[in-house]
C-alpha cells in the first residue's frame, strides 16, 4: 500500500515535471515561429520590391546603356542590351544584372558572369522551314 502510494506520488511528480517542460517548449516554439514568420515576411517584401524595381532601373540616369537597346529577361539575368548595332566595329552586347539592398549574385549568375569574362560566349543561328502550304 505504501509502495503504491509512493509510486503514485513519483508518477504524478514526473507527469507534472514533463507537462511543464512541454509547455515551456511549446511557448519557445511559438515565439521562434513568430520570429521566423516576421523574417520571412520581410524577406518576401524585399524580394518583391527588388523584382518590381528592376523593371524601372533602365530609366535611371546612370544606367549603362540606352533603355531602347535593352530587353528584359528576368532570370537568370535581368537585361541584355545591344548597342551600336549599325556599326561593324562598335556593336556591343551588354549583360546587366540588377541587385538591390543586400542581395548578391546567385551561383548560376556567378557562373554566367565568369563565362562572359572568360569569353565562353557563343553565337547560334538556327534556320527552320517556314509555315507554308504545299
Amino acid at each position: 500500500m505504501v509502495m503504491s502510494l509512493l509510486l503514485g506520488v513519483i508518477l504524478i511528480g514526473v507527469i507534472f515535471f514533463y507537462t511543464r517542460k512541454i509547455k515551456k517548449i511549446k511557448e519557445s516554439f511559438e515565439i521562434e515561429r513568430g520570429v521566423i514568420k516576421l523574417t520571412a515576411k520581410k524577406r518576401s517584401g524585399a524580394v518583391q520590391w527588388g523584382k518590381t524595381i528592376e523593371h524601372f532601373v533602365p530609366f535611371m540616369s546612370d544606367f549603362p546603356v540606352p533603355v531602347e537597346d535593352c530587353t528584359f529577361l528576368g532570370m537568370p539575368i535581368d537585361y541584355v542590351a545591344f548597342t551600336q548595332t549599325g556599326s561593324k566595329t562598335k556593336c556591343a552586347v551588354h549583360i546587366i544584372e540588377v541587385k538591390s539592398g543586400s542581395s548578391f549574385l546567385m551561383s548560376k549568375q556567378k557562373n554566367i558572369k565568369k563565362a562572359i569574362e572568360e569569353g565562353r560566349v557563343h553565337w547560334h543561328e538556327i534556320s527552320v522551314d517556314g509555315n507554308t502550304v504545299k
